[in-house]
């Protein structure tokens, strides 16, 4: 439940203030720098607390320590949204590495997999919450109330216990020489997928649609994901590898797609929606075949080799959004989503047919 109302908080802070932005400055380039700032603190963020908790056997503390930023970040936002926002970058960075090491570290490994589907759909149900919020309430004291409910459940809830230590840098650079290739087609996936996301603002501007299409749009993405997520490990069990392929292939046709339609100067109106709820979900369904693929069996290192996908991704969304405003031109931010694609899926499929390939539980 604590986990539940900080991604509450923290969808609240990422989807009203980019659209707000926007609406007020209508700048794509101005856009980019403050989601480009946001992602580059977040990708900061990824890193450090990964390497803290597995340098320290601290863990209650760090959750409790994740809820007391969020409070104090929320009462930044009353006064400072801009300030308020690119700090959630770094802060709610911490958020995956702490439950992802409890999680490690309290669930049985043959119960790891269905343990990180569960933390991923509370994770969604947040969301969820969030988007509806900024659609239909949002009120900036609800995000402070929020995080401090969730500094009480943490405190009251999450189990003081020692972690292990968990960092060991000869097995750590072992599995990044393992996993270097999934690492940058991860990179060149996640992005595609941020130019994709940065844009969908814009685009709906471009398709004269309101700003509650956009909210409405997240709503109804994090509720079909919350499903997918529920069916996804029995859909993609023993087929990881041509999932992970074909949803590749699928989002690249998806931008595509988009870029046909604004050259041709069509209007699709409320149909960006549909787009983007064939894109989004497409995400979990790569994500349970990724986790179950390369890492599920990590012994040593394990939030800081999660920190480093973290890291990547992070990267990936700061090259994402600062590609996005860079052209100012939303046409060509769609091609080089569409080529990212390509490339991700190109290093995977020679990933994946090494005949000697060694997975991450070597």
């Amino acid at each position: 439940m604590g986990q539940y109302f900080i991604i509450t908080s923290f969808t609240m802070i990422g989807l009203l203030f980019p659209v707000e932005f926007y609406s007020e400055t209508k700048s794509l380039i101005l856009l980019g720098v403050i989601t480009g700032i946001y992602n580059a603190l977040n990708a900061l963020g990824s890193y450090i607390w990964g390497y803290l908790i597995d340098k320290t056997r601290l863990r209650k503390e760090y959750a409790v320590i994740l809820s007391l930023f969020g409070v104090v970040i929320g009462l930044i936002y009353h006064y400072d949204k801009l300030i308020a926002y690119e700090l959630s970058g770094f802060v709610s960075a911490l958020d995956g590495p702490i439950y992802s090491a409890i999680l490690l570290e309290t669930t049985p490994q043959e119960k790891l997999v269905l343990g990180n589907t569960r933390l991923s759909q509370i994770s969604l149900a947040g969301n969820v919450t969030g988007s509806l919020l900024s659609a239909f309430y949002h009120n900036d004291y609800l995000i402070l109330i929020f995080f401090s409910v969730s500094l009480i459940f943490n405190v009251i809830h999450i189990p003081k216990y020692d972690g292990g230590i968990n960092y060991d840098v000869a097995d750590r650079n072992k599995l990044l020489r393992i996993l270097l290739i999934p690492i940058i087609s991860y990179f060149w996936f996640n992005m595609a997928a941020e130019i994709f996301y940065t844009l969908f603002v814009p685009l709906n501007y471009l398709m004269l649609n309101p700003s509650y299409v956009i909210f409405l749009s997240y709503t109804f993405l994090y509720l079909i994901e919350e499903v997918i997520y529920s069916k996804g490990i029995s859909v993609v069990k023993g087929r990881e590898e041509y999932f992970m392929l074909l949803v590749t292939f699928a989002r690249s046709l998806i931008v595509l797609s988009l870029v046909y339609i604004i050259l041709m100067g069509l209007k699709i109106y409320e149909g960006t929606m549909l787009l983007f709820l064939v894109f989004g979900p497409l995400f979990p369904v790569y994500n349970i075949s990724f986790f179950s693929l390369l890492i599920k069996g990590l012994k040593r290192n394990k939030a800081t080799i999660i920190g480093i996908f973290n890291v990547s991704e992070d990267i990936a969304n700061v090259v994402g959004g600062f590609l996005s405003g860079s052209t100012n031109n939303i046409v060509s931010g769609y091609q080089i989503s569409f080529y990212s694609f390509a490339l991700s899926l190109f290093l995977l499929y020679i990933y994946l047919r090494k005949p000697l390939r060694v997975s991450a539980s070597s």
